[in-house]
């Protein structure tokens, strides 16, 4: 889809806006390149700073912004609309830990969305291990990134691309001086954009997911789950050994959240000591075109709750657990081998 405007976010030397103004201009779409610091700050701070900007403002349309806070764009820009937001290697100011990265990621998603036009998209580069990729390979490690998908999603933001990015401009801005910086082997260009479900299928492994369980109490004779009519589709057997507990689940959520039931266990009284047999089931919810929040997936598990016990008893000590923090879909299987239902 053709864009026509572009806005670049805490550009250091403006090096980045330089390097693509030209071919921007060739395809008619307008460049507003900004940077944090004051214009007499920025001549000060970085040799380049009057040539970058006299290669950008060379090429009509294009202009160049002073003093600009990526994390408060509408104090700049009011309720003008971007069909691109990019912010490159975003950085707190100084020397940081993740939580500060944390809030400074999560002040400029608030900001850029609602800077951002209907279809627009927002670009986020990444140093290698920042962004939580699929090279994560723990929910210990992926909590140990900046999660920028978790974050984008607070508002209303969908993870749809994760992509190499490889910079061929000259990386300044090493902690407010004009000095480069490292990047690693493999940084990574995040993409972010409004719901556009069901034009928009976002892939498996950016999903973002919770998960709870439920406990469902069976007869108390088990031949009574064998000889049950399993031309119901919700009958005992099917709610047992079937897909009757997906489908029902999958029935009571929003179009664009996927629900899937990757794991179920039979418990017997006589080998757990309870009064009762019962199956536990692990239920997952997927965001595949739509966000997926902590909130909402609780909601889907309380009604999920109501709409499985229409059709069999739930074990009542286990109702009503919030259902666990959002984490990339990829790591289900590891979070499985880790933790027995």
């Amino acid at each position: 889809e053709r864009i026509s405007n572009l806005l670049v976010c805490g550009d250091g030397d403006l090096s980045f806006a330089a390097n693509i103004a030209e071919s921007l201009s060739q395809v008619q779409i307008n460049l507003m390149a900004t940077v944090l610091e004051p214009e007499h700050t920025h001549r000060d701070v970085y040799e380049r700073s009057a040539s970058n900007e006299q290669i950008i403002t060379s090429f009509e349309g294009h202009e160049v912004k002073y003093g600009v806070d990526a994390t408060k764009l509408e104090d700049t820009f009011g309720d003008r609309k971007f069909d691109r937001i990019i912010f490159n290697f975003p950085h707190w100011r100084g020397k940081a830990n993740h939580r500060y990265n944390r809030q400074l990621i999560d002040s400029f998603f608030k900001s850029a969305s609602q800077m951002l036009s209907p279809r627009g998209e927002i670009h986020v580069a990444l140093c290698e291990g920042q962004g939580g990729g699929s090279d994560t390979r723990s929910l210990k490690e992926y909590r140990d990134t900046w999660t920028p998908a978790f974050f984008g999603s607070s508002y209303d933001l969908l993870l749809t691309h994760v992509m190499s990015f490889q910079p061929n401009y000259n990386l300044s801005s090493h902690r407010g001086v004009d000095r480069g910086f490292k990047v690693g082997s493999s940084p990574e260009m995040y993409i972010f954009c409004h719901p556009n479900y069901p034009d928009l299928i976002v892939d498996r492994n950016l999903q973002m997911s919770c998960r709870h369980e439920l406990h469902v109490v069976l007869p108390d004779e088990l031949d009574d789950v064998d000889n049950n009519d399993c031309s119901s589709q919700y009958s005992i057997s099917n709610i047992v050994v079937g897909n009757a507990i997906e489908k029902i689940v999958q029935s009571i959520v929003p179009e664009g959240i996927r629900v899937e039931v990757p794991e179920r266990c039979i418990l017997l009284k006589e080998k757990t000591g309870y009064e009762f047999n019962m199956v536990t089931y692990l239920v997952v919810y997927s965001g595949e075109g739509v966000v997926l929040r902590r909130d909402q997936a609780d909601k889907y598990r309380h009604a999920a709750e109501l709409e499985v016990e229409k059709h069999i008893i739930l074990r009542e000590n286990r109702r009503g657990r919030l259902v666990s923090r959002p984490f990339p879909y990829y790591l289900l299987q590891s979070i499985i081998e880790d933790h027995t239902i």
